[in-house]
């Protein structure tokens, strides 16, 4: 009996400390399975997180996208709109050089002024650099030159009549281009 007591004692130590490591394993076991699932549940939420995050940039960087293309389009508009009224202004300036005007429409008609008189074309310069102009005066900013037509008995009378506007003590040089039978013609 007492070796029977003994192998009972020998197999109740081994069946205890079986127990006890597995009751050890059982408990680490449950232990690093919490802490994983814990973990798990962090990263899973975070990645849930960050995942929303992108998507939310994701759909912010698409609309930006689309109103910088909107306003790519609107400047490239508004740049063409721009180049055609410059056109437009370089042309207006230019038929405003260009186009002669009758002196008698610019300015008060004079004593001399004979609406059954010959009309005569004048080009009226101005020399670059001379001060003594009023800056306001239009022919200041011609020169290139400007016609003028004039209507007068004579061409002296008509010259008379332009140099008390333009005179030559200012600067302005008038030069006469060619006398018209009645009514106005363009500059040939």
């Amino acid at each position: 009996m007492f070796s029977f007591f003994n192998f009972d004692m020998i197999s109740l130590t081994y069946v205890l400390v079986l127990s006890a490591n597995l009751a050890l394993i059982l408990l680490i076991g449950n232990l690093t399975y919490e802490r994983a699932r814990d973990a798990w549940n962090s990263v899973s939420g975070r990645a849930n997180t960050l995942q929303s995050s992108l998507t939310d940039l994701q759909t912010s960087a698409d609309v930006a996208d689309r109103q910088s293309v909107e306003a790519d389009q609107n400047i490239d508009a508004a740049l063409k709109k721009l180049a055609a009224i410059e056109d437009e202004l370089e042309q207006l300036k230019k038929r405003h050089e260009d186009e002669p005007l009758p002196f008698v429409y610019r300015v008060t008609p004079t004593e001399n002024f004979d609406p059954g008189g010959t009309i005569w074309e004048f080009l009226v310069q101005h020399d670059e650099g001379l001060q003594e102009t009023d800056a306001h005066h239009p022919a200041r900013q011609w020169t290139g030159g400007r016609y003028y037509l004039i209507q007068g008995a004579t061409q002296k009378a008509a010259q008379r009549q332009l140099e008390r506007h333009v005179p030559e003590s200012a600067g302005f040089r008038i030069t006469l281009l060619r006398n018209h039978e009645t009514g106005f013609a363009k500059a040939g």
